[in-house]
């Protein structure tokens, strides 16, 4: 048997009940759009961000900091922020028992050792400070803002081991600051236009 050939007015399918149909797209439910998403990409849902290429770091976009950076940040205001608080209470109250001990009868700076707790207090307020600095400085991230940034919190855990037990804040805030800022190395070393 032969078959008329394919035209205008000559439909193969439509002579052979048989014959298989040509596969026909499927249909997009009511009020969704029907053209096709560009990069392969799924119709509905959000679309996805390509697969980071040779050399590219995977992460969030450029110019957002990662949560564990934000969380270092956050961190370091919160520290500093305390650190600074204390150390200029500390440093009024010396003051203040300094001019107490001054007016009591056998008195000898020889035997009080304000001066050294006043260096200590000015350090921790010098090192709060820096902290803040920090801080402010994260956004924009350096591999030299990571690398003083472990300095920072090393440094924040040795302060609080003279406070104890105050210090175990600041020693688990310095602890945790040191390992997010490890973890993050990709992010600091990351293209900057």
């Amino acid at each position: 048997m032969s078959y008329p050939p394919p035209g205008p007015g000559n439909d193969p399918y439509a002579q052979n009940p048989y014959a298989q149909q040509p596969a026909q797209p499927p249909t997009a439910p009511y009020g969704y759009p029907q053209q096709p998403q560009p990069g392969g990409q799924p119709a509905y849902g959000y679309p996805q961000a390509p697969p980071p290429g040779p050399g590219m770091v995977p992460g969030p976009p450029p110019g957002m900091m990662p949560s564990k950076v934000n969380g270092v940040r956050v961190m370091a205001y919160i520290a500093g922020g305390l650190q600074a608080l204390v150390s200029i209470a500390a440093m009024i109250g010396l003051g203040v028992a300094a001019e107490n001990l001054h007016g009591m009868p056998g008195y000898s700076s020889a035997h009080t050792p304000i001066g050294v707790l006043y260096i200590l207090f000015g350090v921790c307020l010098v090192h709060a400070v820096l902290g803040l600095v920090l801080a402010f400085s994260l956004p924009k991230g350096g591999s030299g803002t990571r690398t003083g940034g472990i300095v920072w919190a090393s440094f924040l855990t040795l302060f609080g081991l003279p406070f104890l037990p105050l210090g175990l804040v600041w020693m688990a805030l310095g602890i945790t600051c040191i390992v997010l800022l490890a973890q993050e190395g990709a992010w600091f070393n990351r293209p900057r236009y």
